[in-house]
């Protein structure tokens, strides 16, 4: 291994230890009570050097918003690779997989809330942020051709333009749907996102 391929790893271990603490400081105390210094603190570095790794706190926050947008990704994917399935089983299957992502990890539920919060504080050229998006585009990619497979098994109907309603299809899951569980209690929030899926499944059938 070259001096330059050392360094790069040893640099990315430091940044995964130094997100680390961010979560553990941010999902205690919240973003807005916590600062450079209290992170600095748990990462058992000095201010100075943390700065070195990440410019603010949002920056740190999308690393902890981009942790999340892989476990929904994973979820994605096993739905997605289950070939018994037909386009439209995938979408109710991907939506459940979401609920479970939410009631197994409700703080980086919340963390994908504050996104677009997160991606304002970043700046463009953000490598964090680039990622995050990178990952939000495989989300979207990734419904997308769960819904192209149902118009070409004739599960879902052939008049929708996949990319726009999957965009859609995310927004929603991504923010509406998961209200009916934070608004509600927990037996009547689920009762209430199946039925709310299950609408949205309904307007993609092809069979009316």
């Amino acid at each position: 291994m070259g001096t330059a391929e050392r360094r790069s790893r040893e640099r990315k271990q430091r940044e995964e230890q130094i997100v680390n603490a961010a979560e553990k400081v941010f999902f205690e105390r919240g973003f807005d009570n916590s600062t450079m210094d209290d992170v600095a603190g748990a990462a058992e570095l000095s201010k100075g050097a943390l700065y070195t790794y990440f410019k603010t706190k949002n920056e740190l926050c999308i690393c902890i918003v981009s942790r999340a947008l892989a476990l929904v990704l994973t979820g994605f994917e096993k739905v997605s690779a289950d070939k018994r399935m037909n386009g439209l089983k995938m979408i109710q299957a991907a939506g459940r997989s979401f609920q479970h992502f939410y009631c197994t990890h409700p703080k980086y539920y919340c963390a994908l809330l504050s996104y677009r919060h997160h991606r304002g504080g970043c700046g463009a050229e953000s490598r964090f942020l680039q990622h995050t998006l990178e990952e939000n585009d495989q989300i979207n990619e990734l419904l997308a051709s769960m819904l192209r497979k149902g118009m070409a098994d004739g599960s879902i109907r052939d008049n929708i333009d996949a990319g726009k309603t999957a965009l859609t299809l995310w927004g929603e899951l991504g923010g509406l749907i998961p209200g009916f569980i934070l608004n509600g209690e927990d037996v009547a929030g689920q009762d209430l996102f199946e039925q709310a899926l299950d609408l949205i499944c309904c307007g993609l059938s092809s069979k009316k």
